[in-house]
């Protein structure tokens, strides 16, 4: 009985020493080449038409839990706007709207920036992340809203 005793012990020693390490080192994820938009100098028209369908970035799971209010099952990039889609709601965001599309690393378990997103800020003072983790194509996606605006 006390043998049993030490080993269940030694075994939560283990995983403490292996947890607290990967806590206060834990690796890094992937590369990413990033990509920024500033609004703040350029003069948008401020229409309301979205213009042509450029592309379409779809959630790699349909299931979104009810208190993740920032994940989106779709983001559609058209001229001039970009549309989040999720069940039967809809965000439209107009580019004159749009203050910065800034870069982010999103970390998770153990690892720091396994992920990457982006943060959609208004002039408002409103953000919108749109995260890779969720989002399939999301680099393509930026890619094709950074060809919209030449440097």
């Amino acid at each position: 009985m006390g043998i049993d005793k030490f080993i269940y012990l030694g075994i939560l020693v283990i995983f403490g020493v292996f947890f607290i390490i990967k806590m206060f080192n834990p690796p890094f994820g992937p590369q990413y080449k990033f990509k920024a938009i500033s609004f703040a100098d350029k003069k948008l028209p401020k229409t309301t038409d979205l213009g042509k369908h450029i592309f379409v970035s779809r959630a790699k799971n349909k299931l979104i839990l009810p208190w993740e209010f920032d994940l989106w099952t779709q983001a559609d990039l058209f001229e001039n706007a970009i549309v989040l889609k999720r069940y039967k709601k809809e965000k439209v965001i107009f580019f004159y709207e749009l203050n910065a599309i800034e870069p982010m690393l999103i970390n998770s378990l153990f690892t720091k920036g396994k992920y990457f997103g982006y943060k959609l800020k208004g002039k408002n003072g409103n953000a919108t992340i749109l995260k890779s983790s969720n989002l399939c194509d999301l680099d393509i996606f930026i890619g094709k809203l950074c060809s919209l605006f030449q440097q």
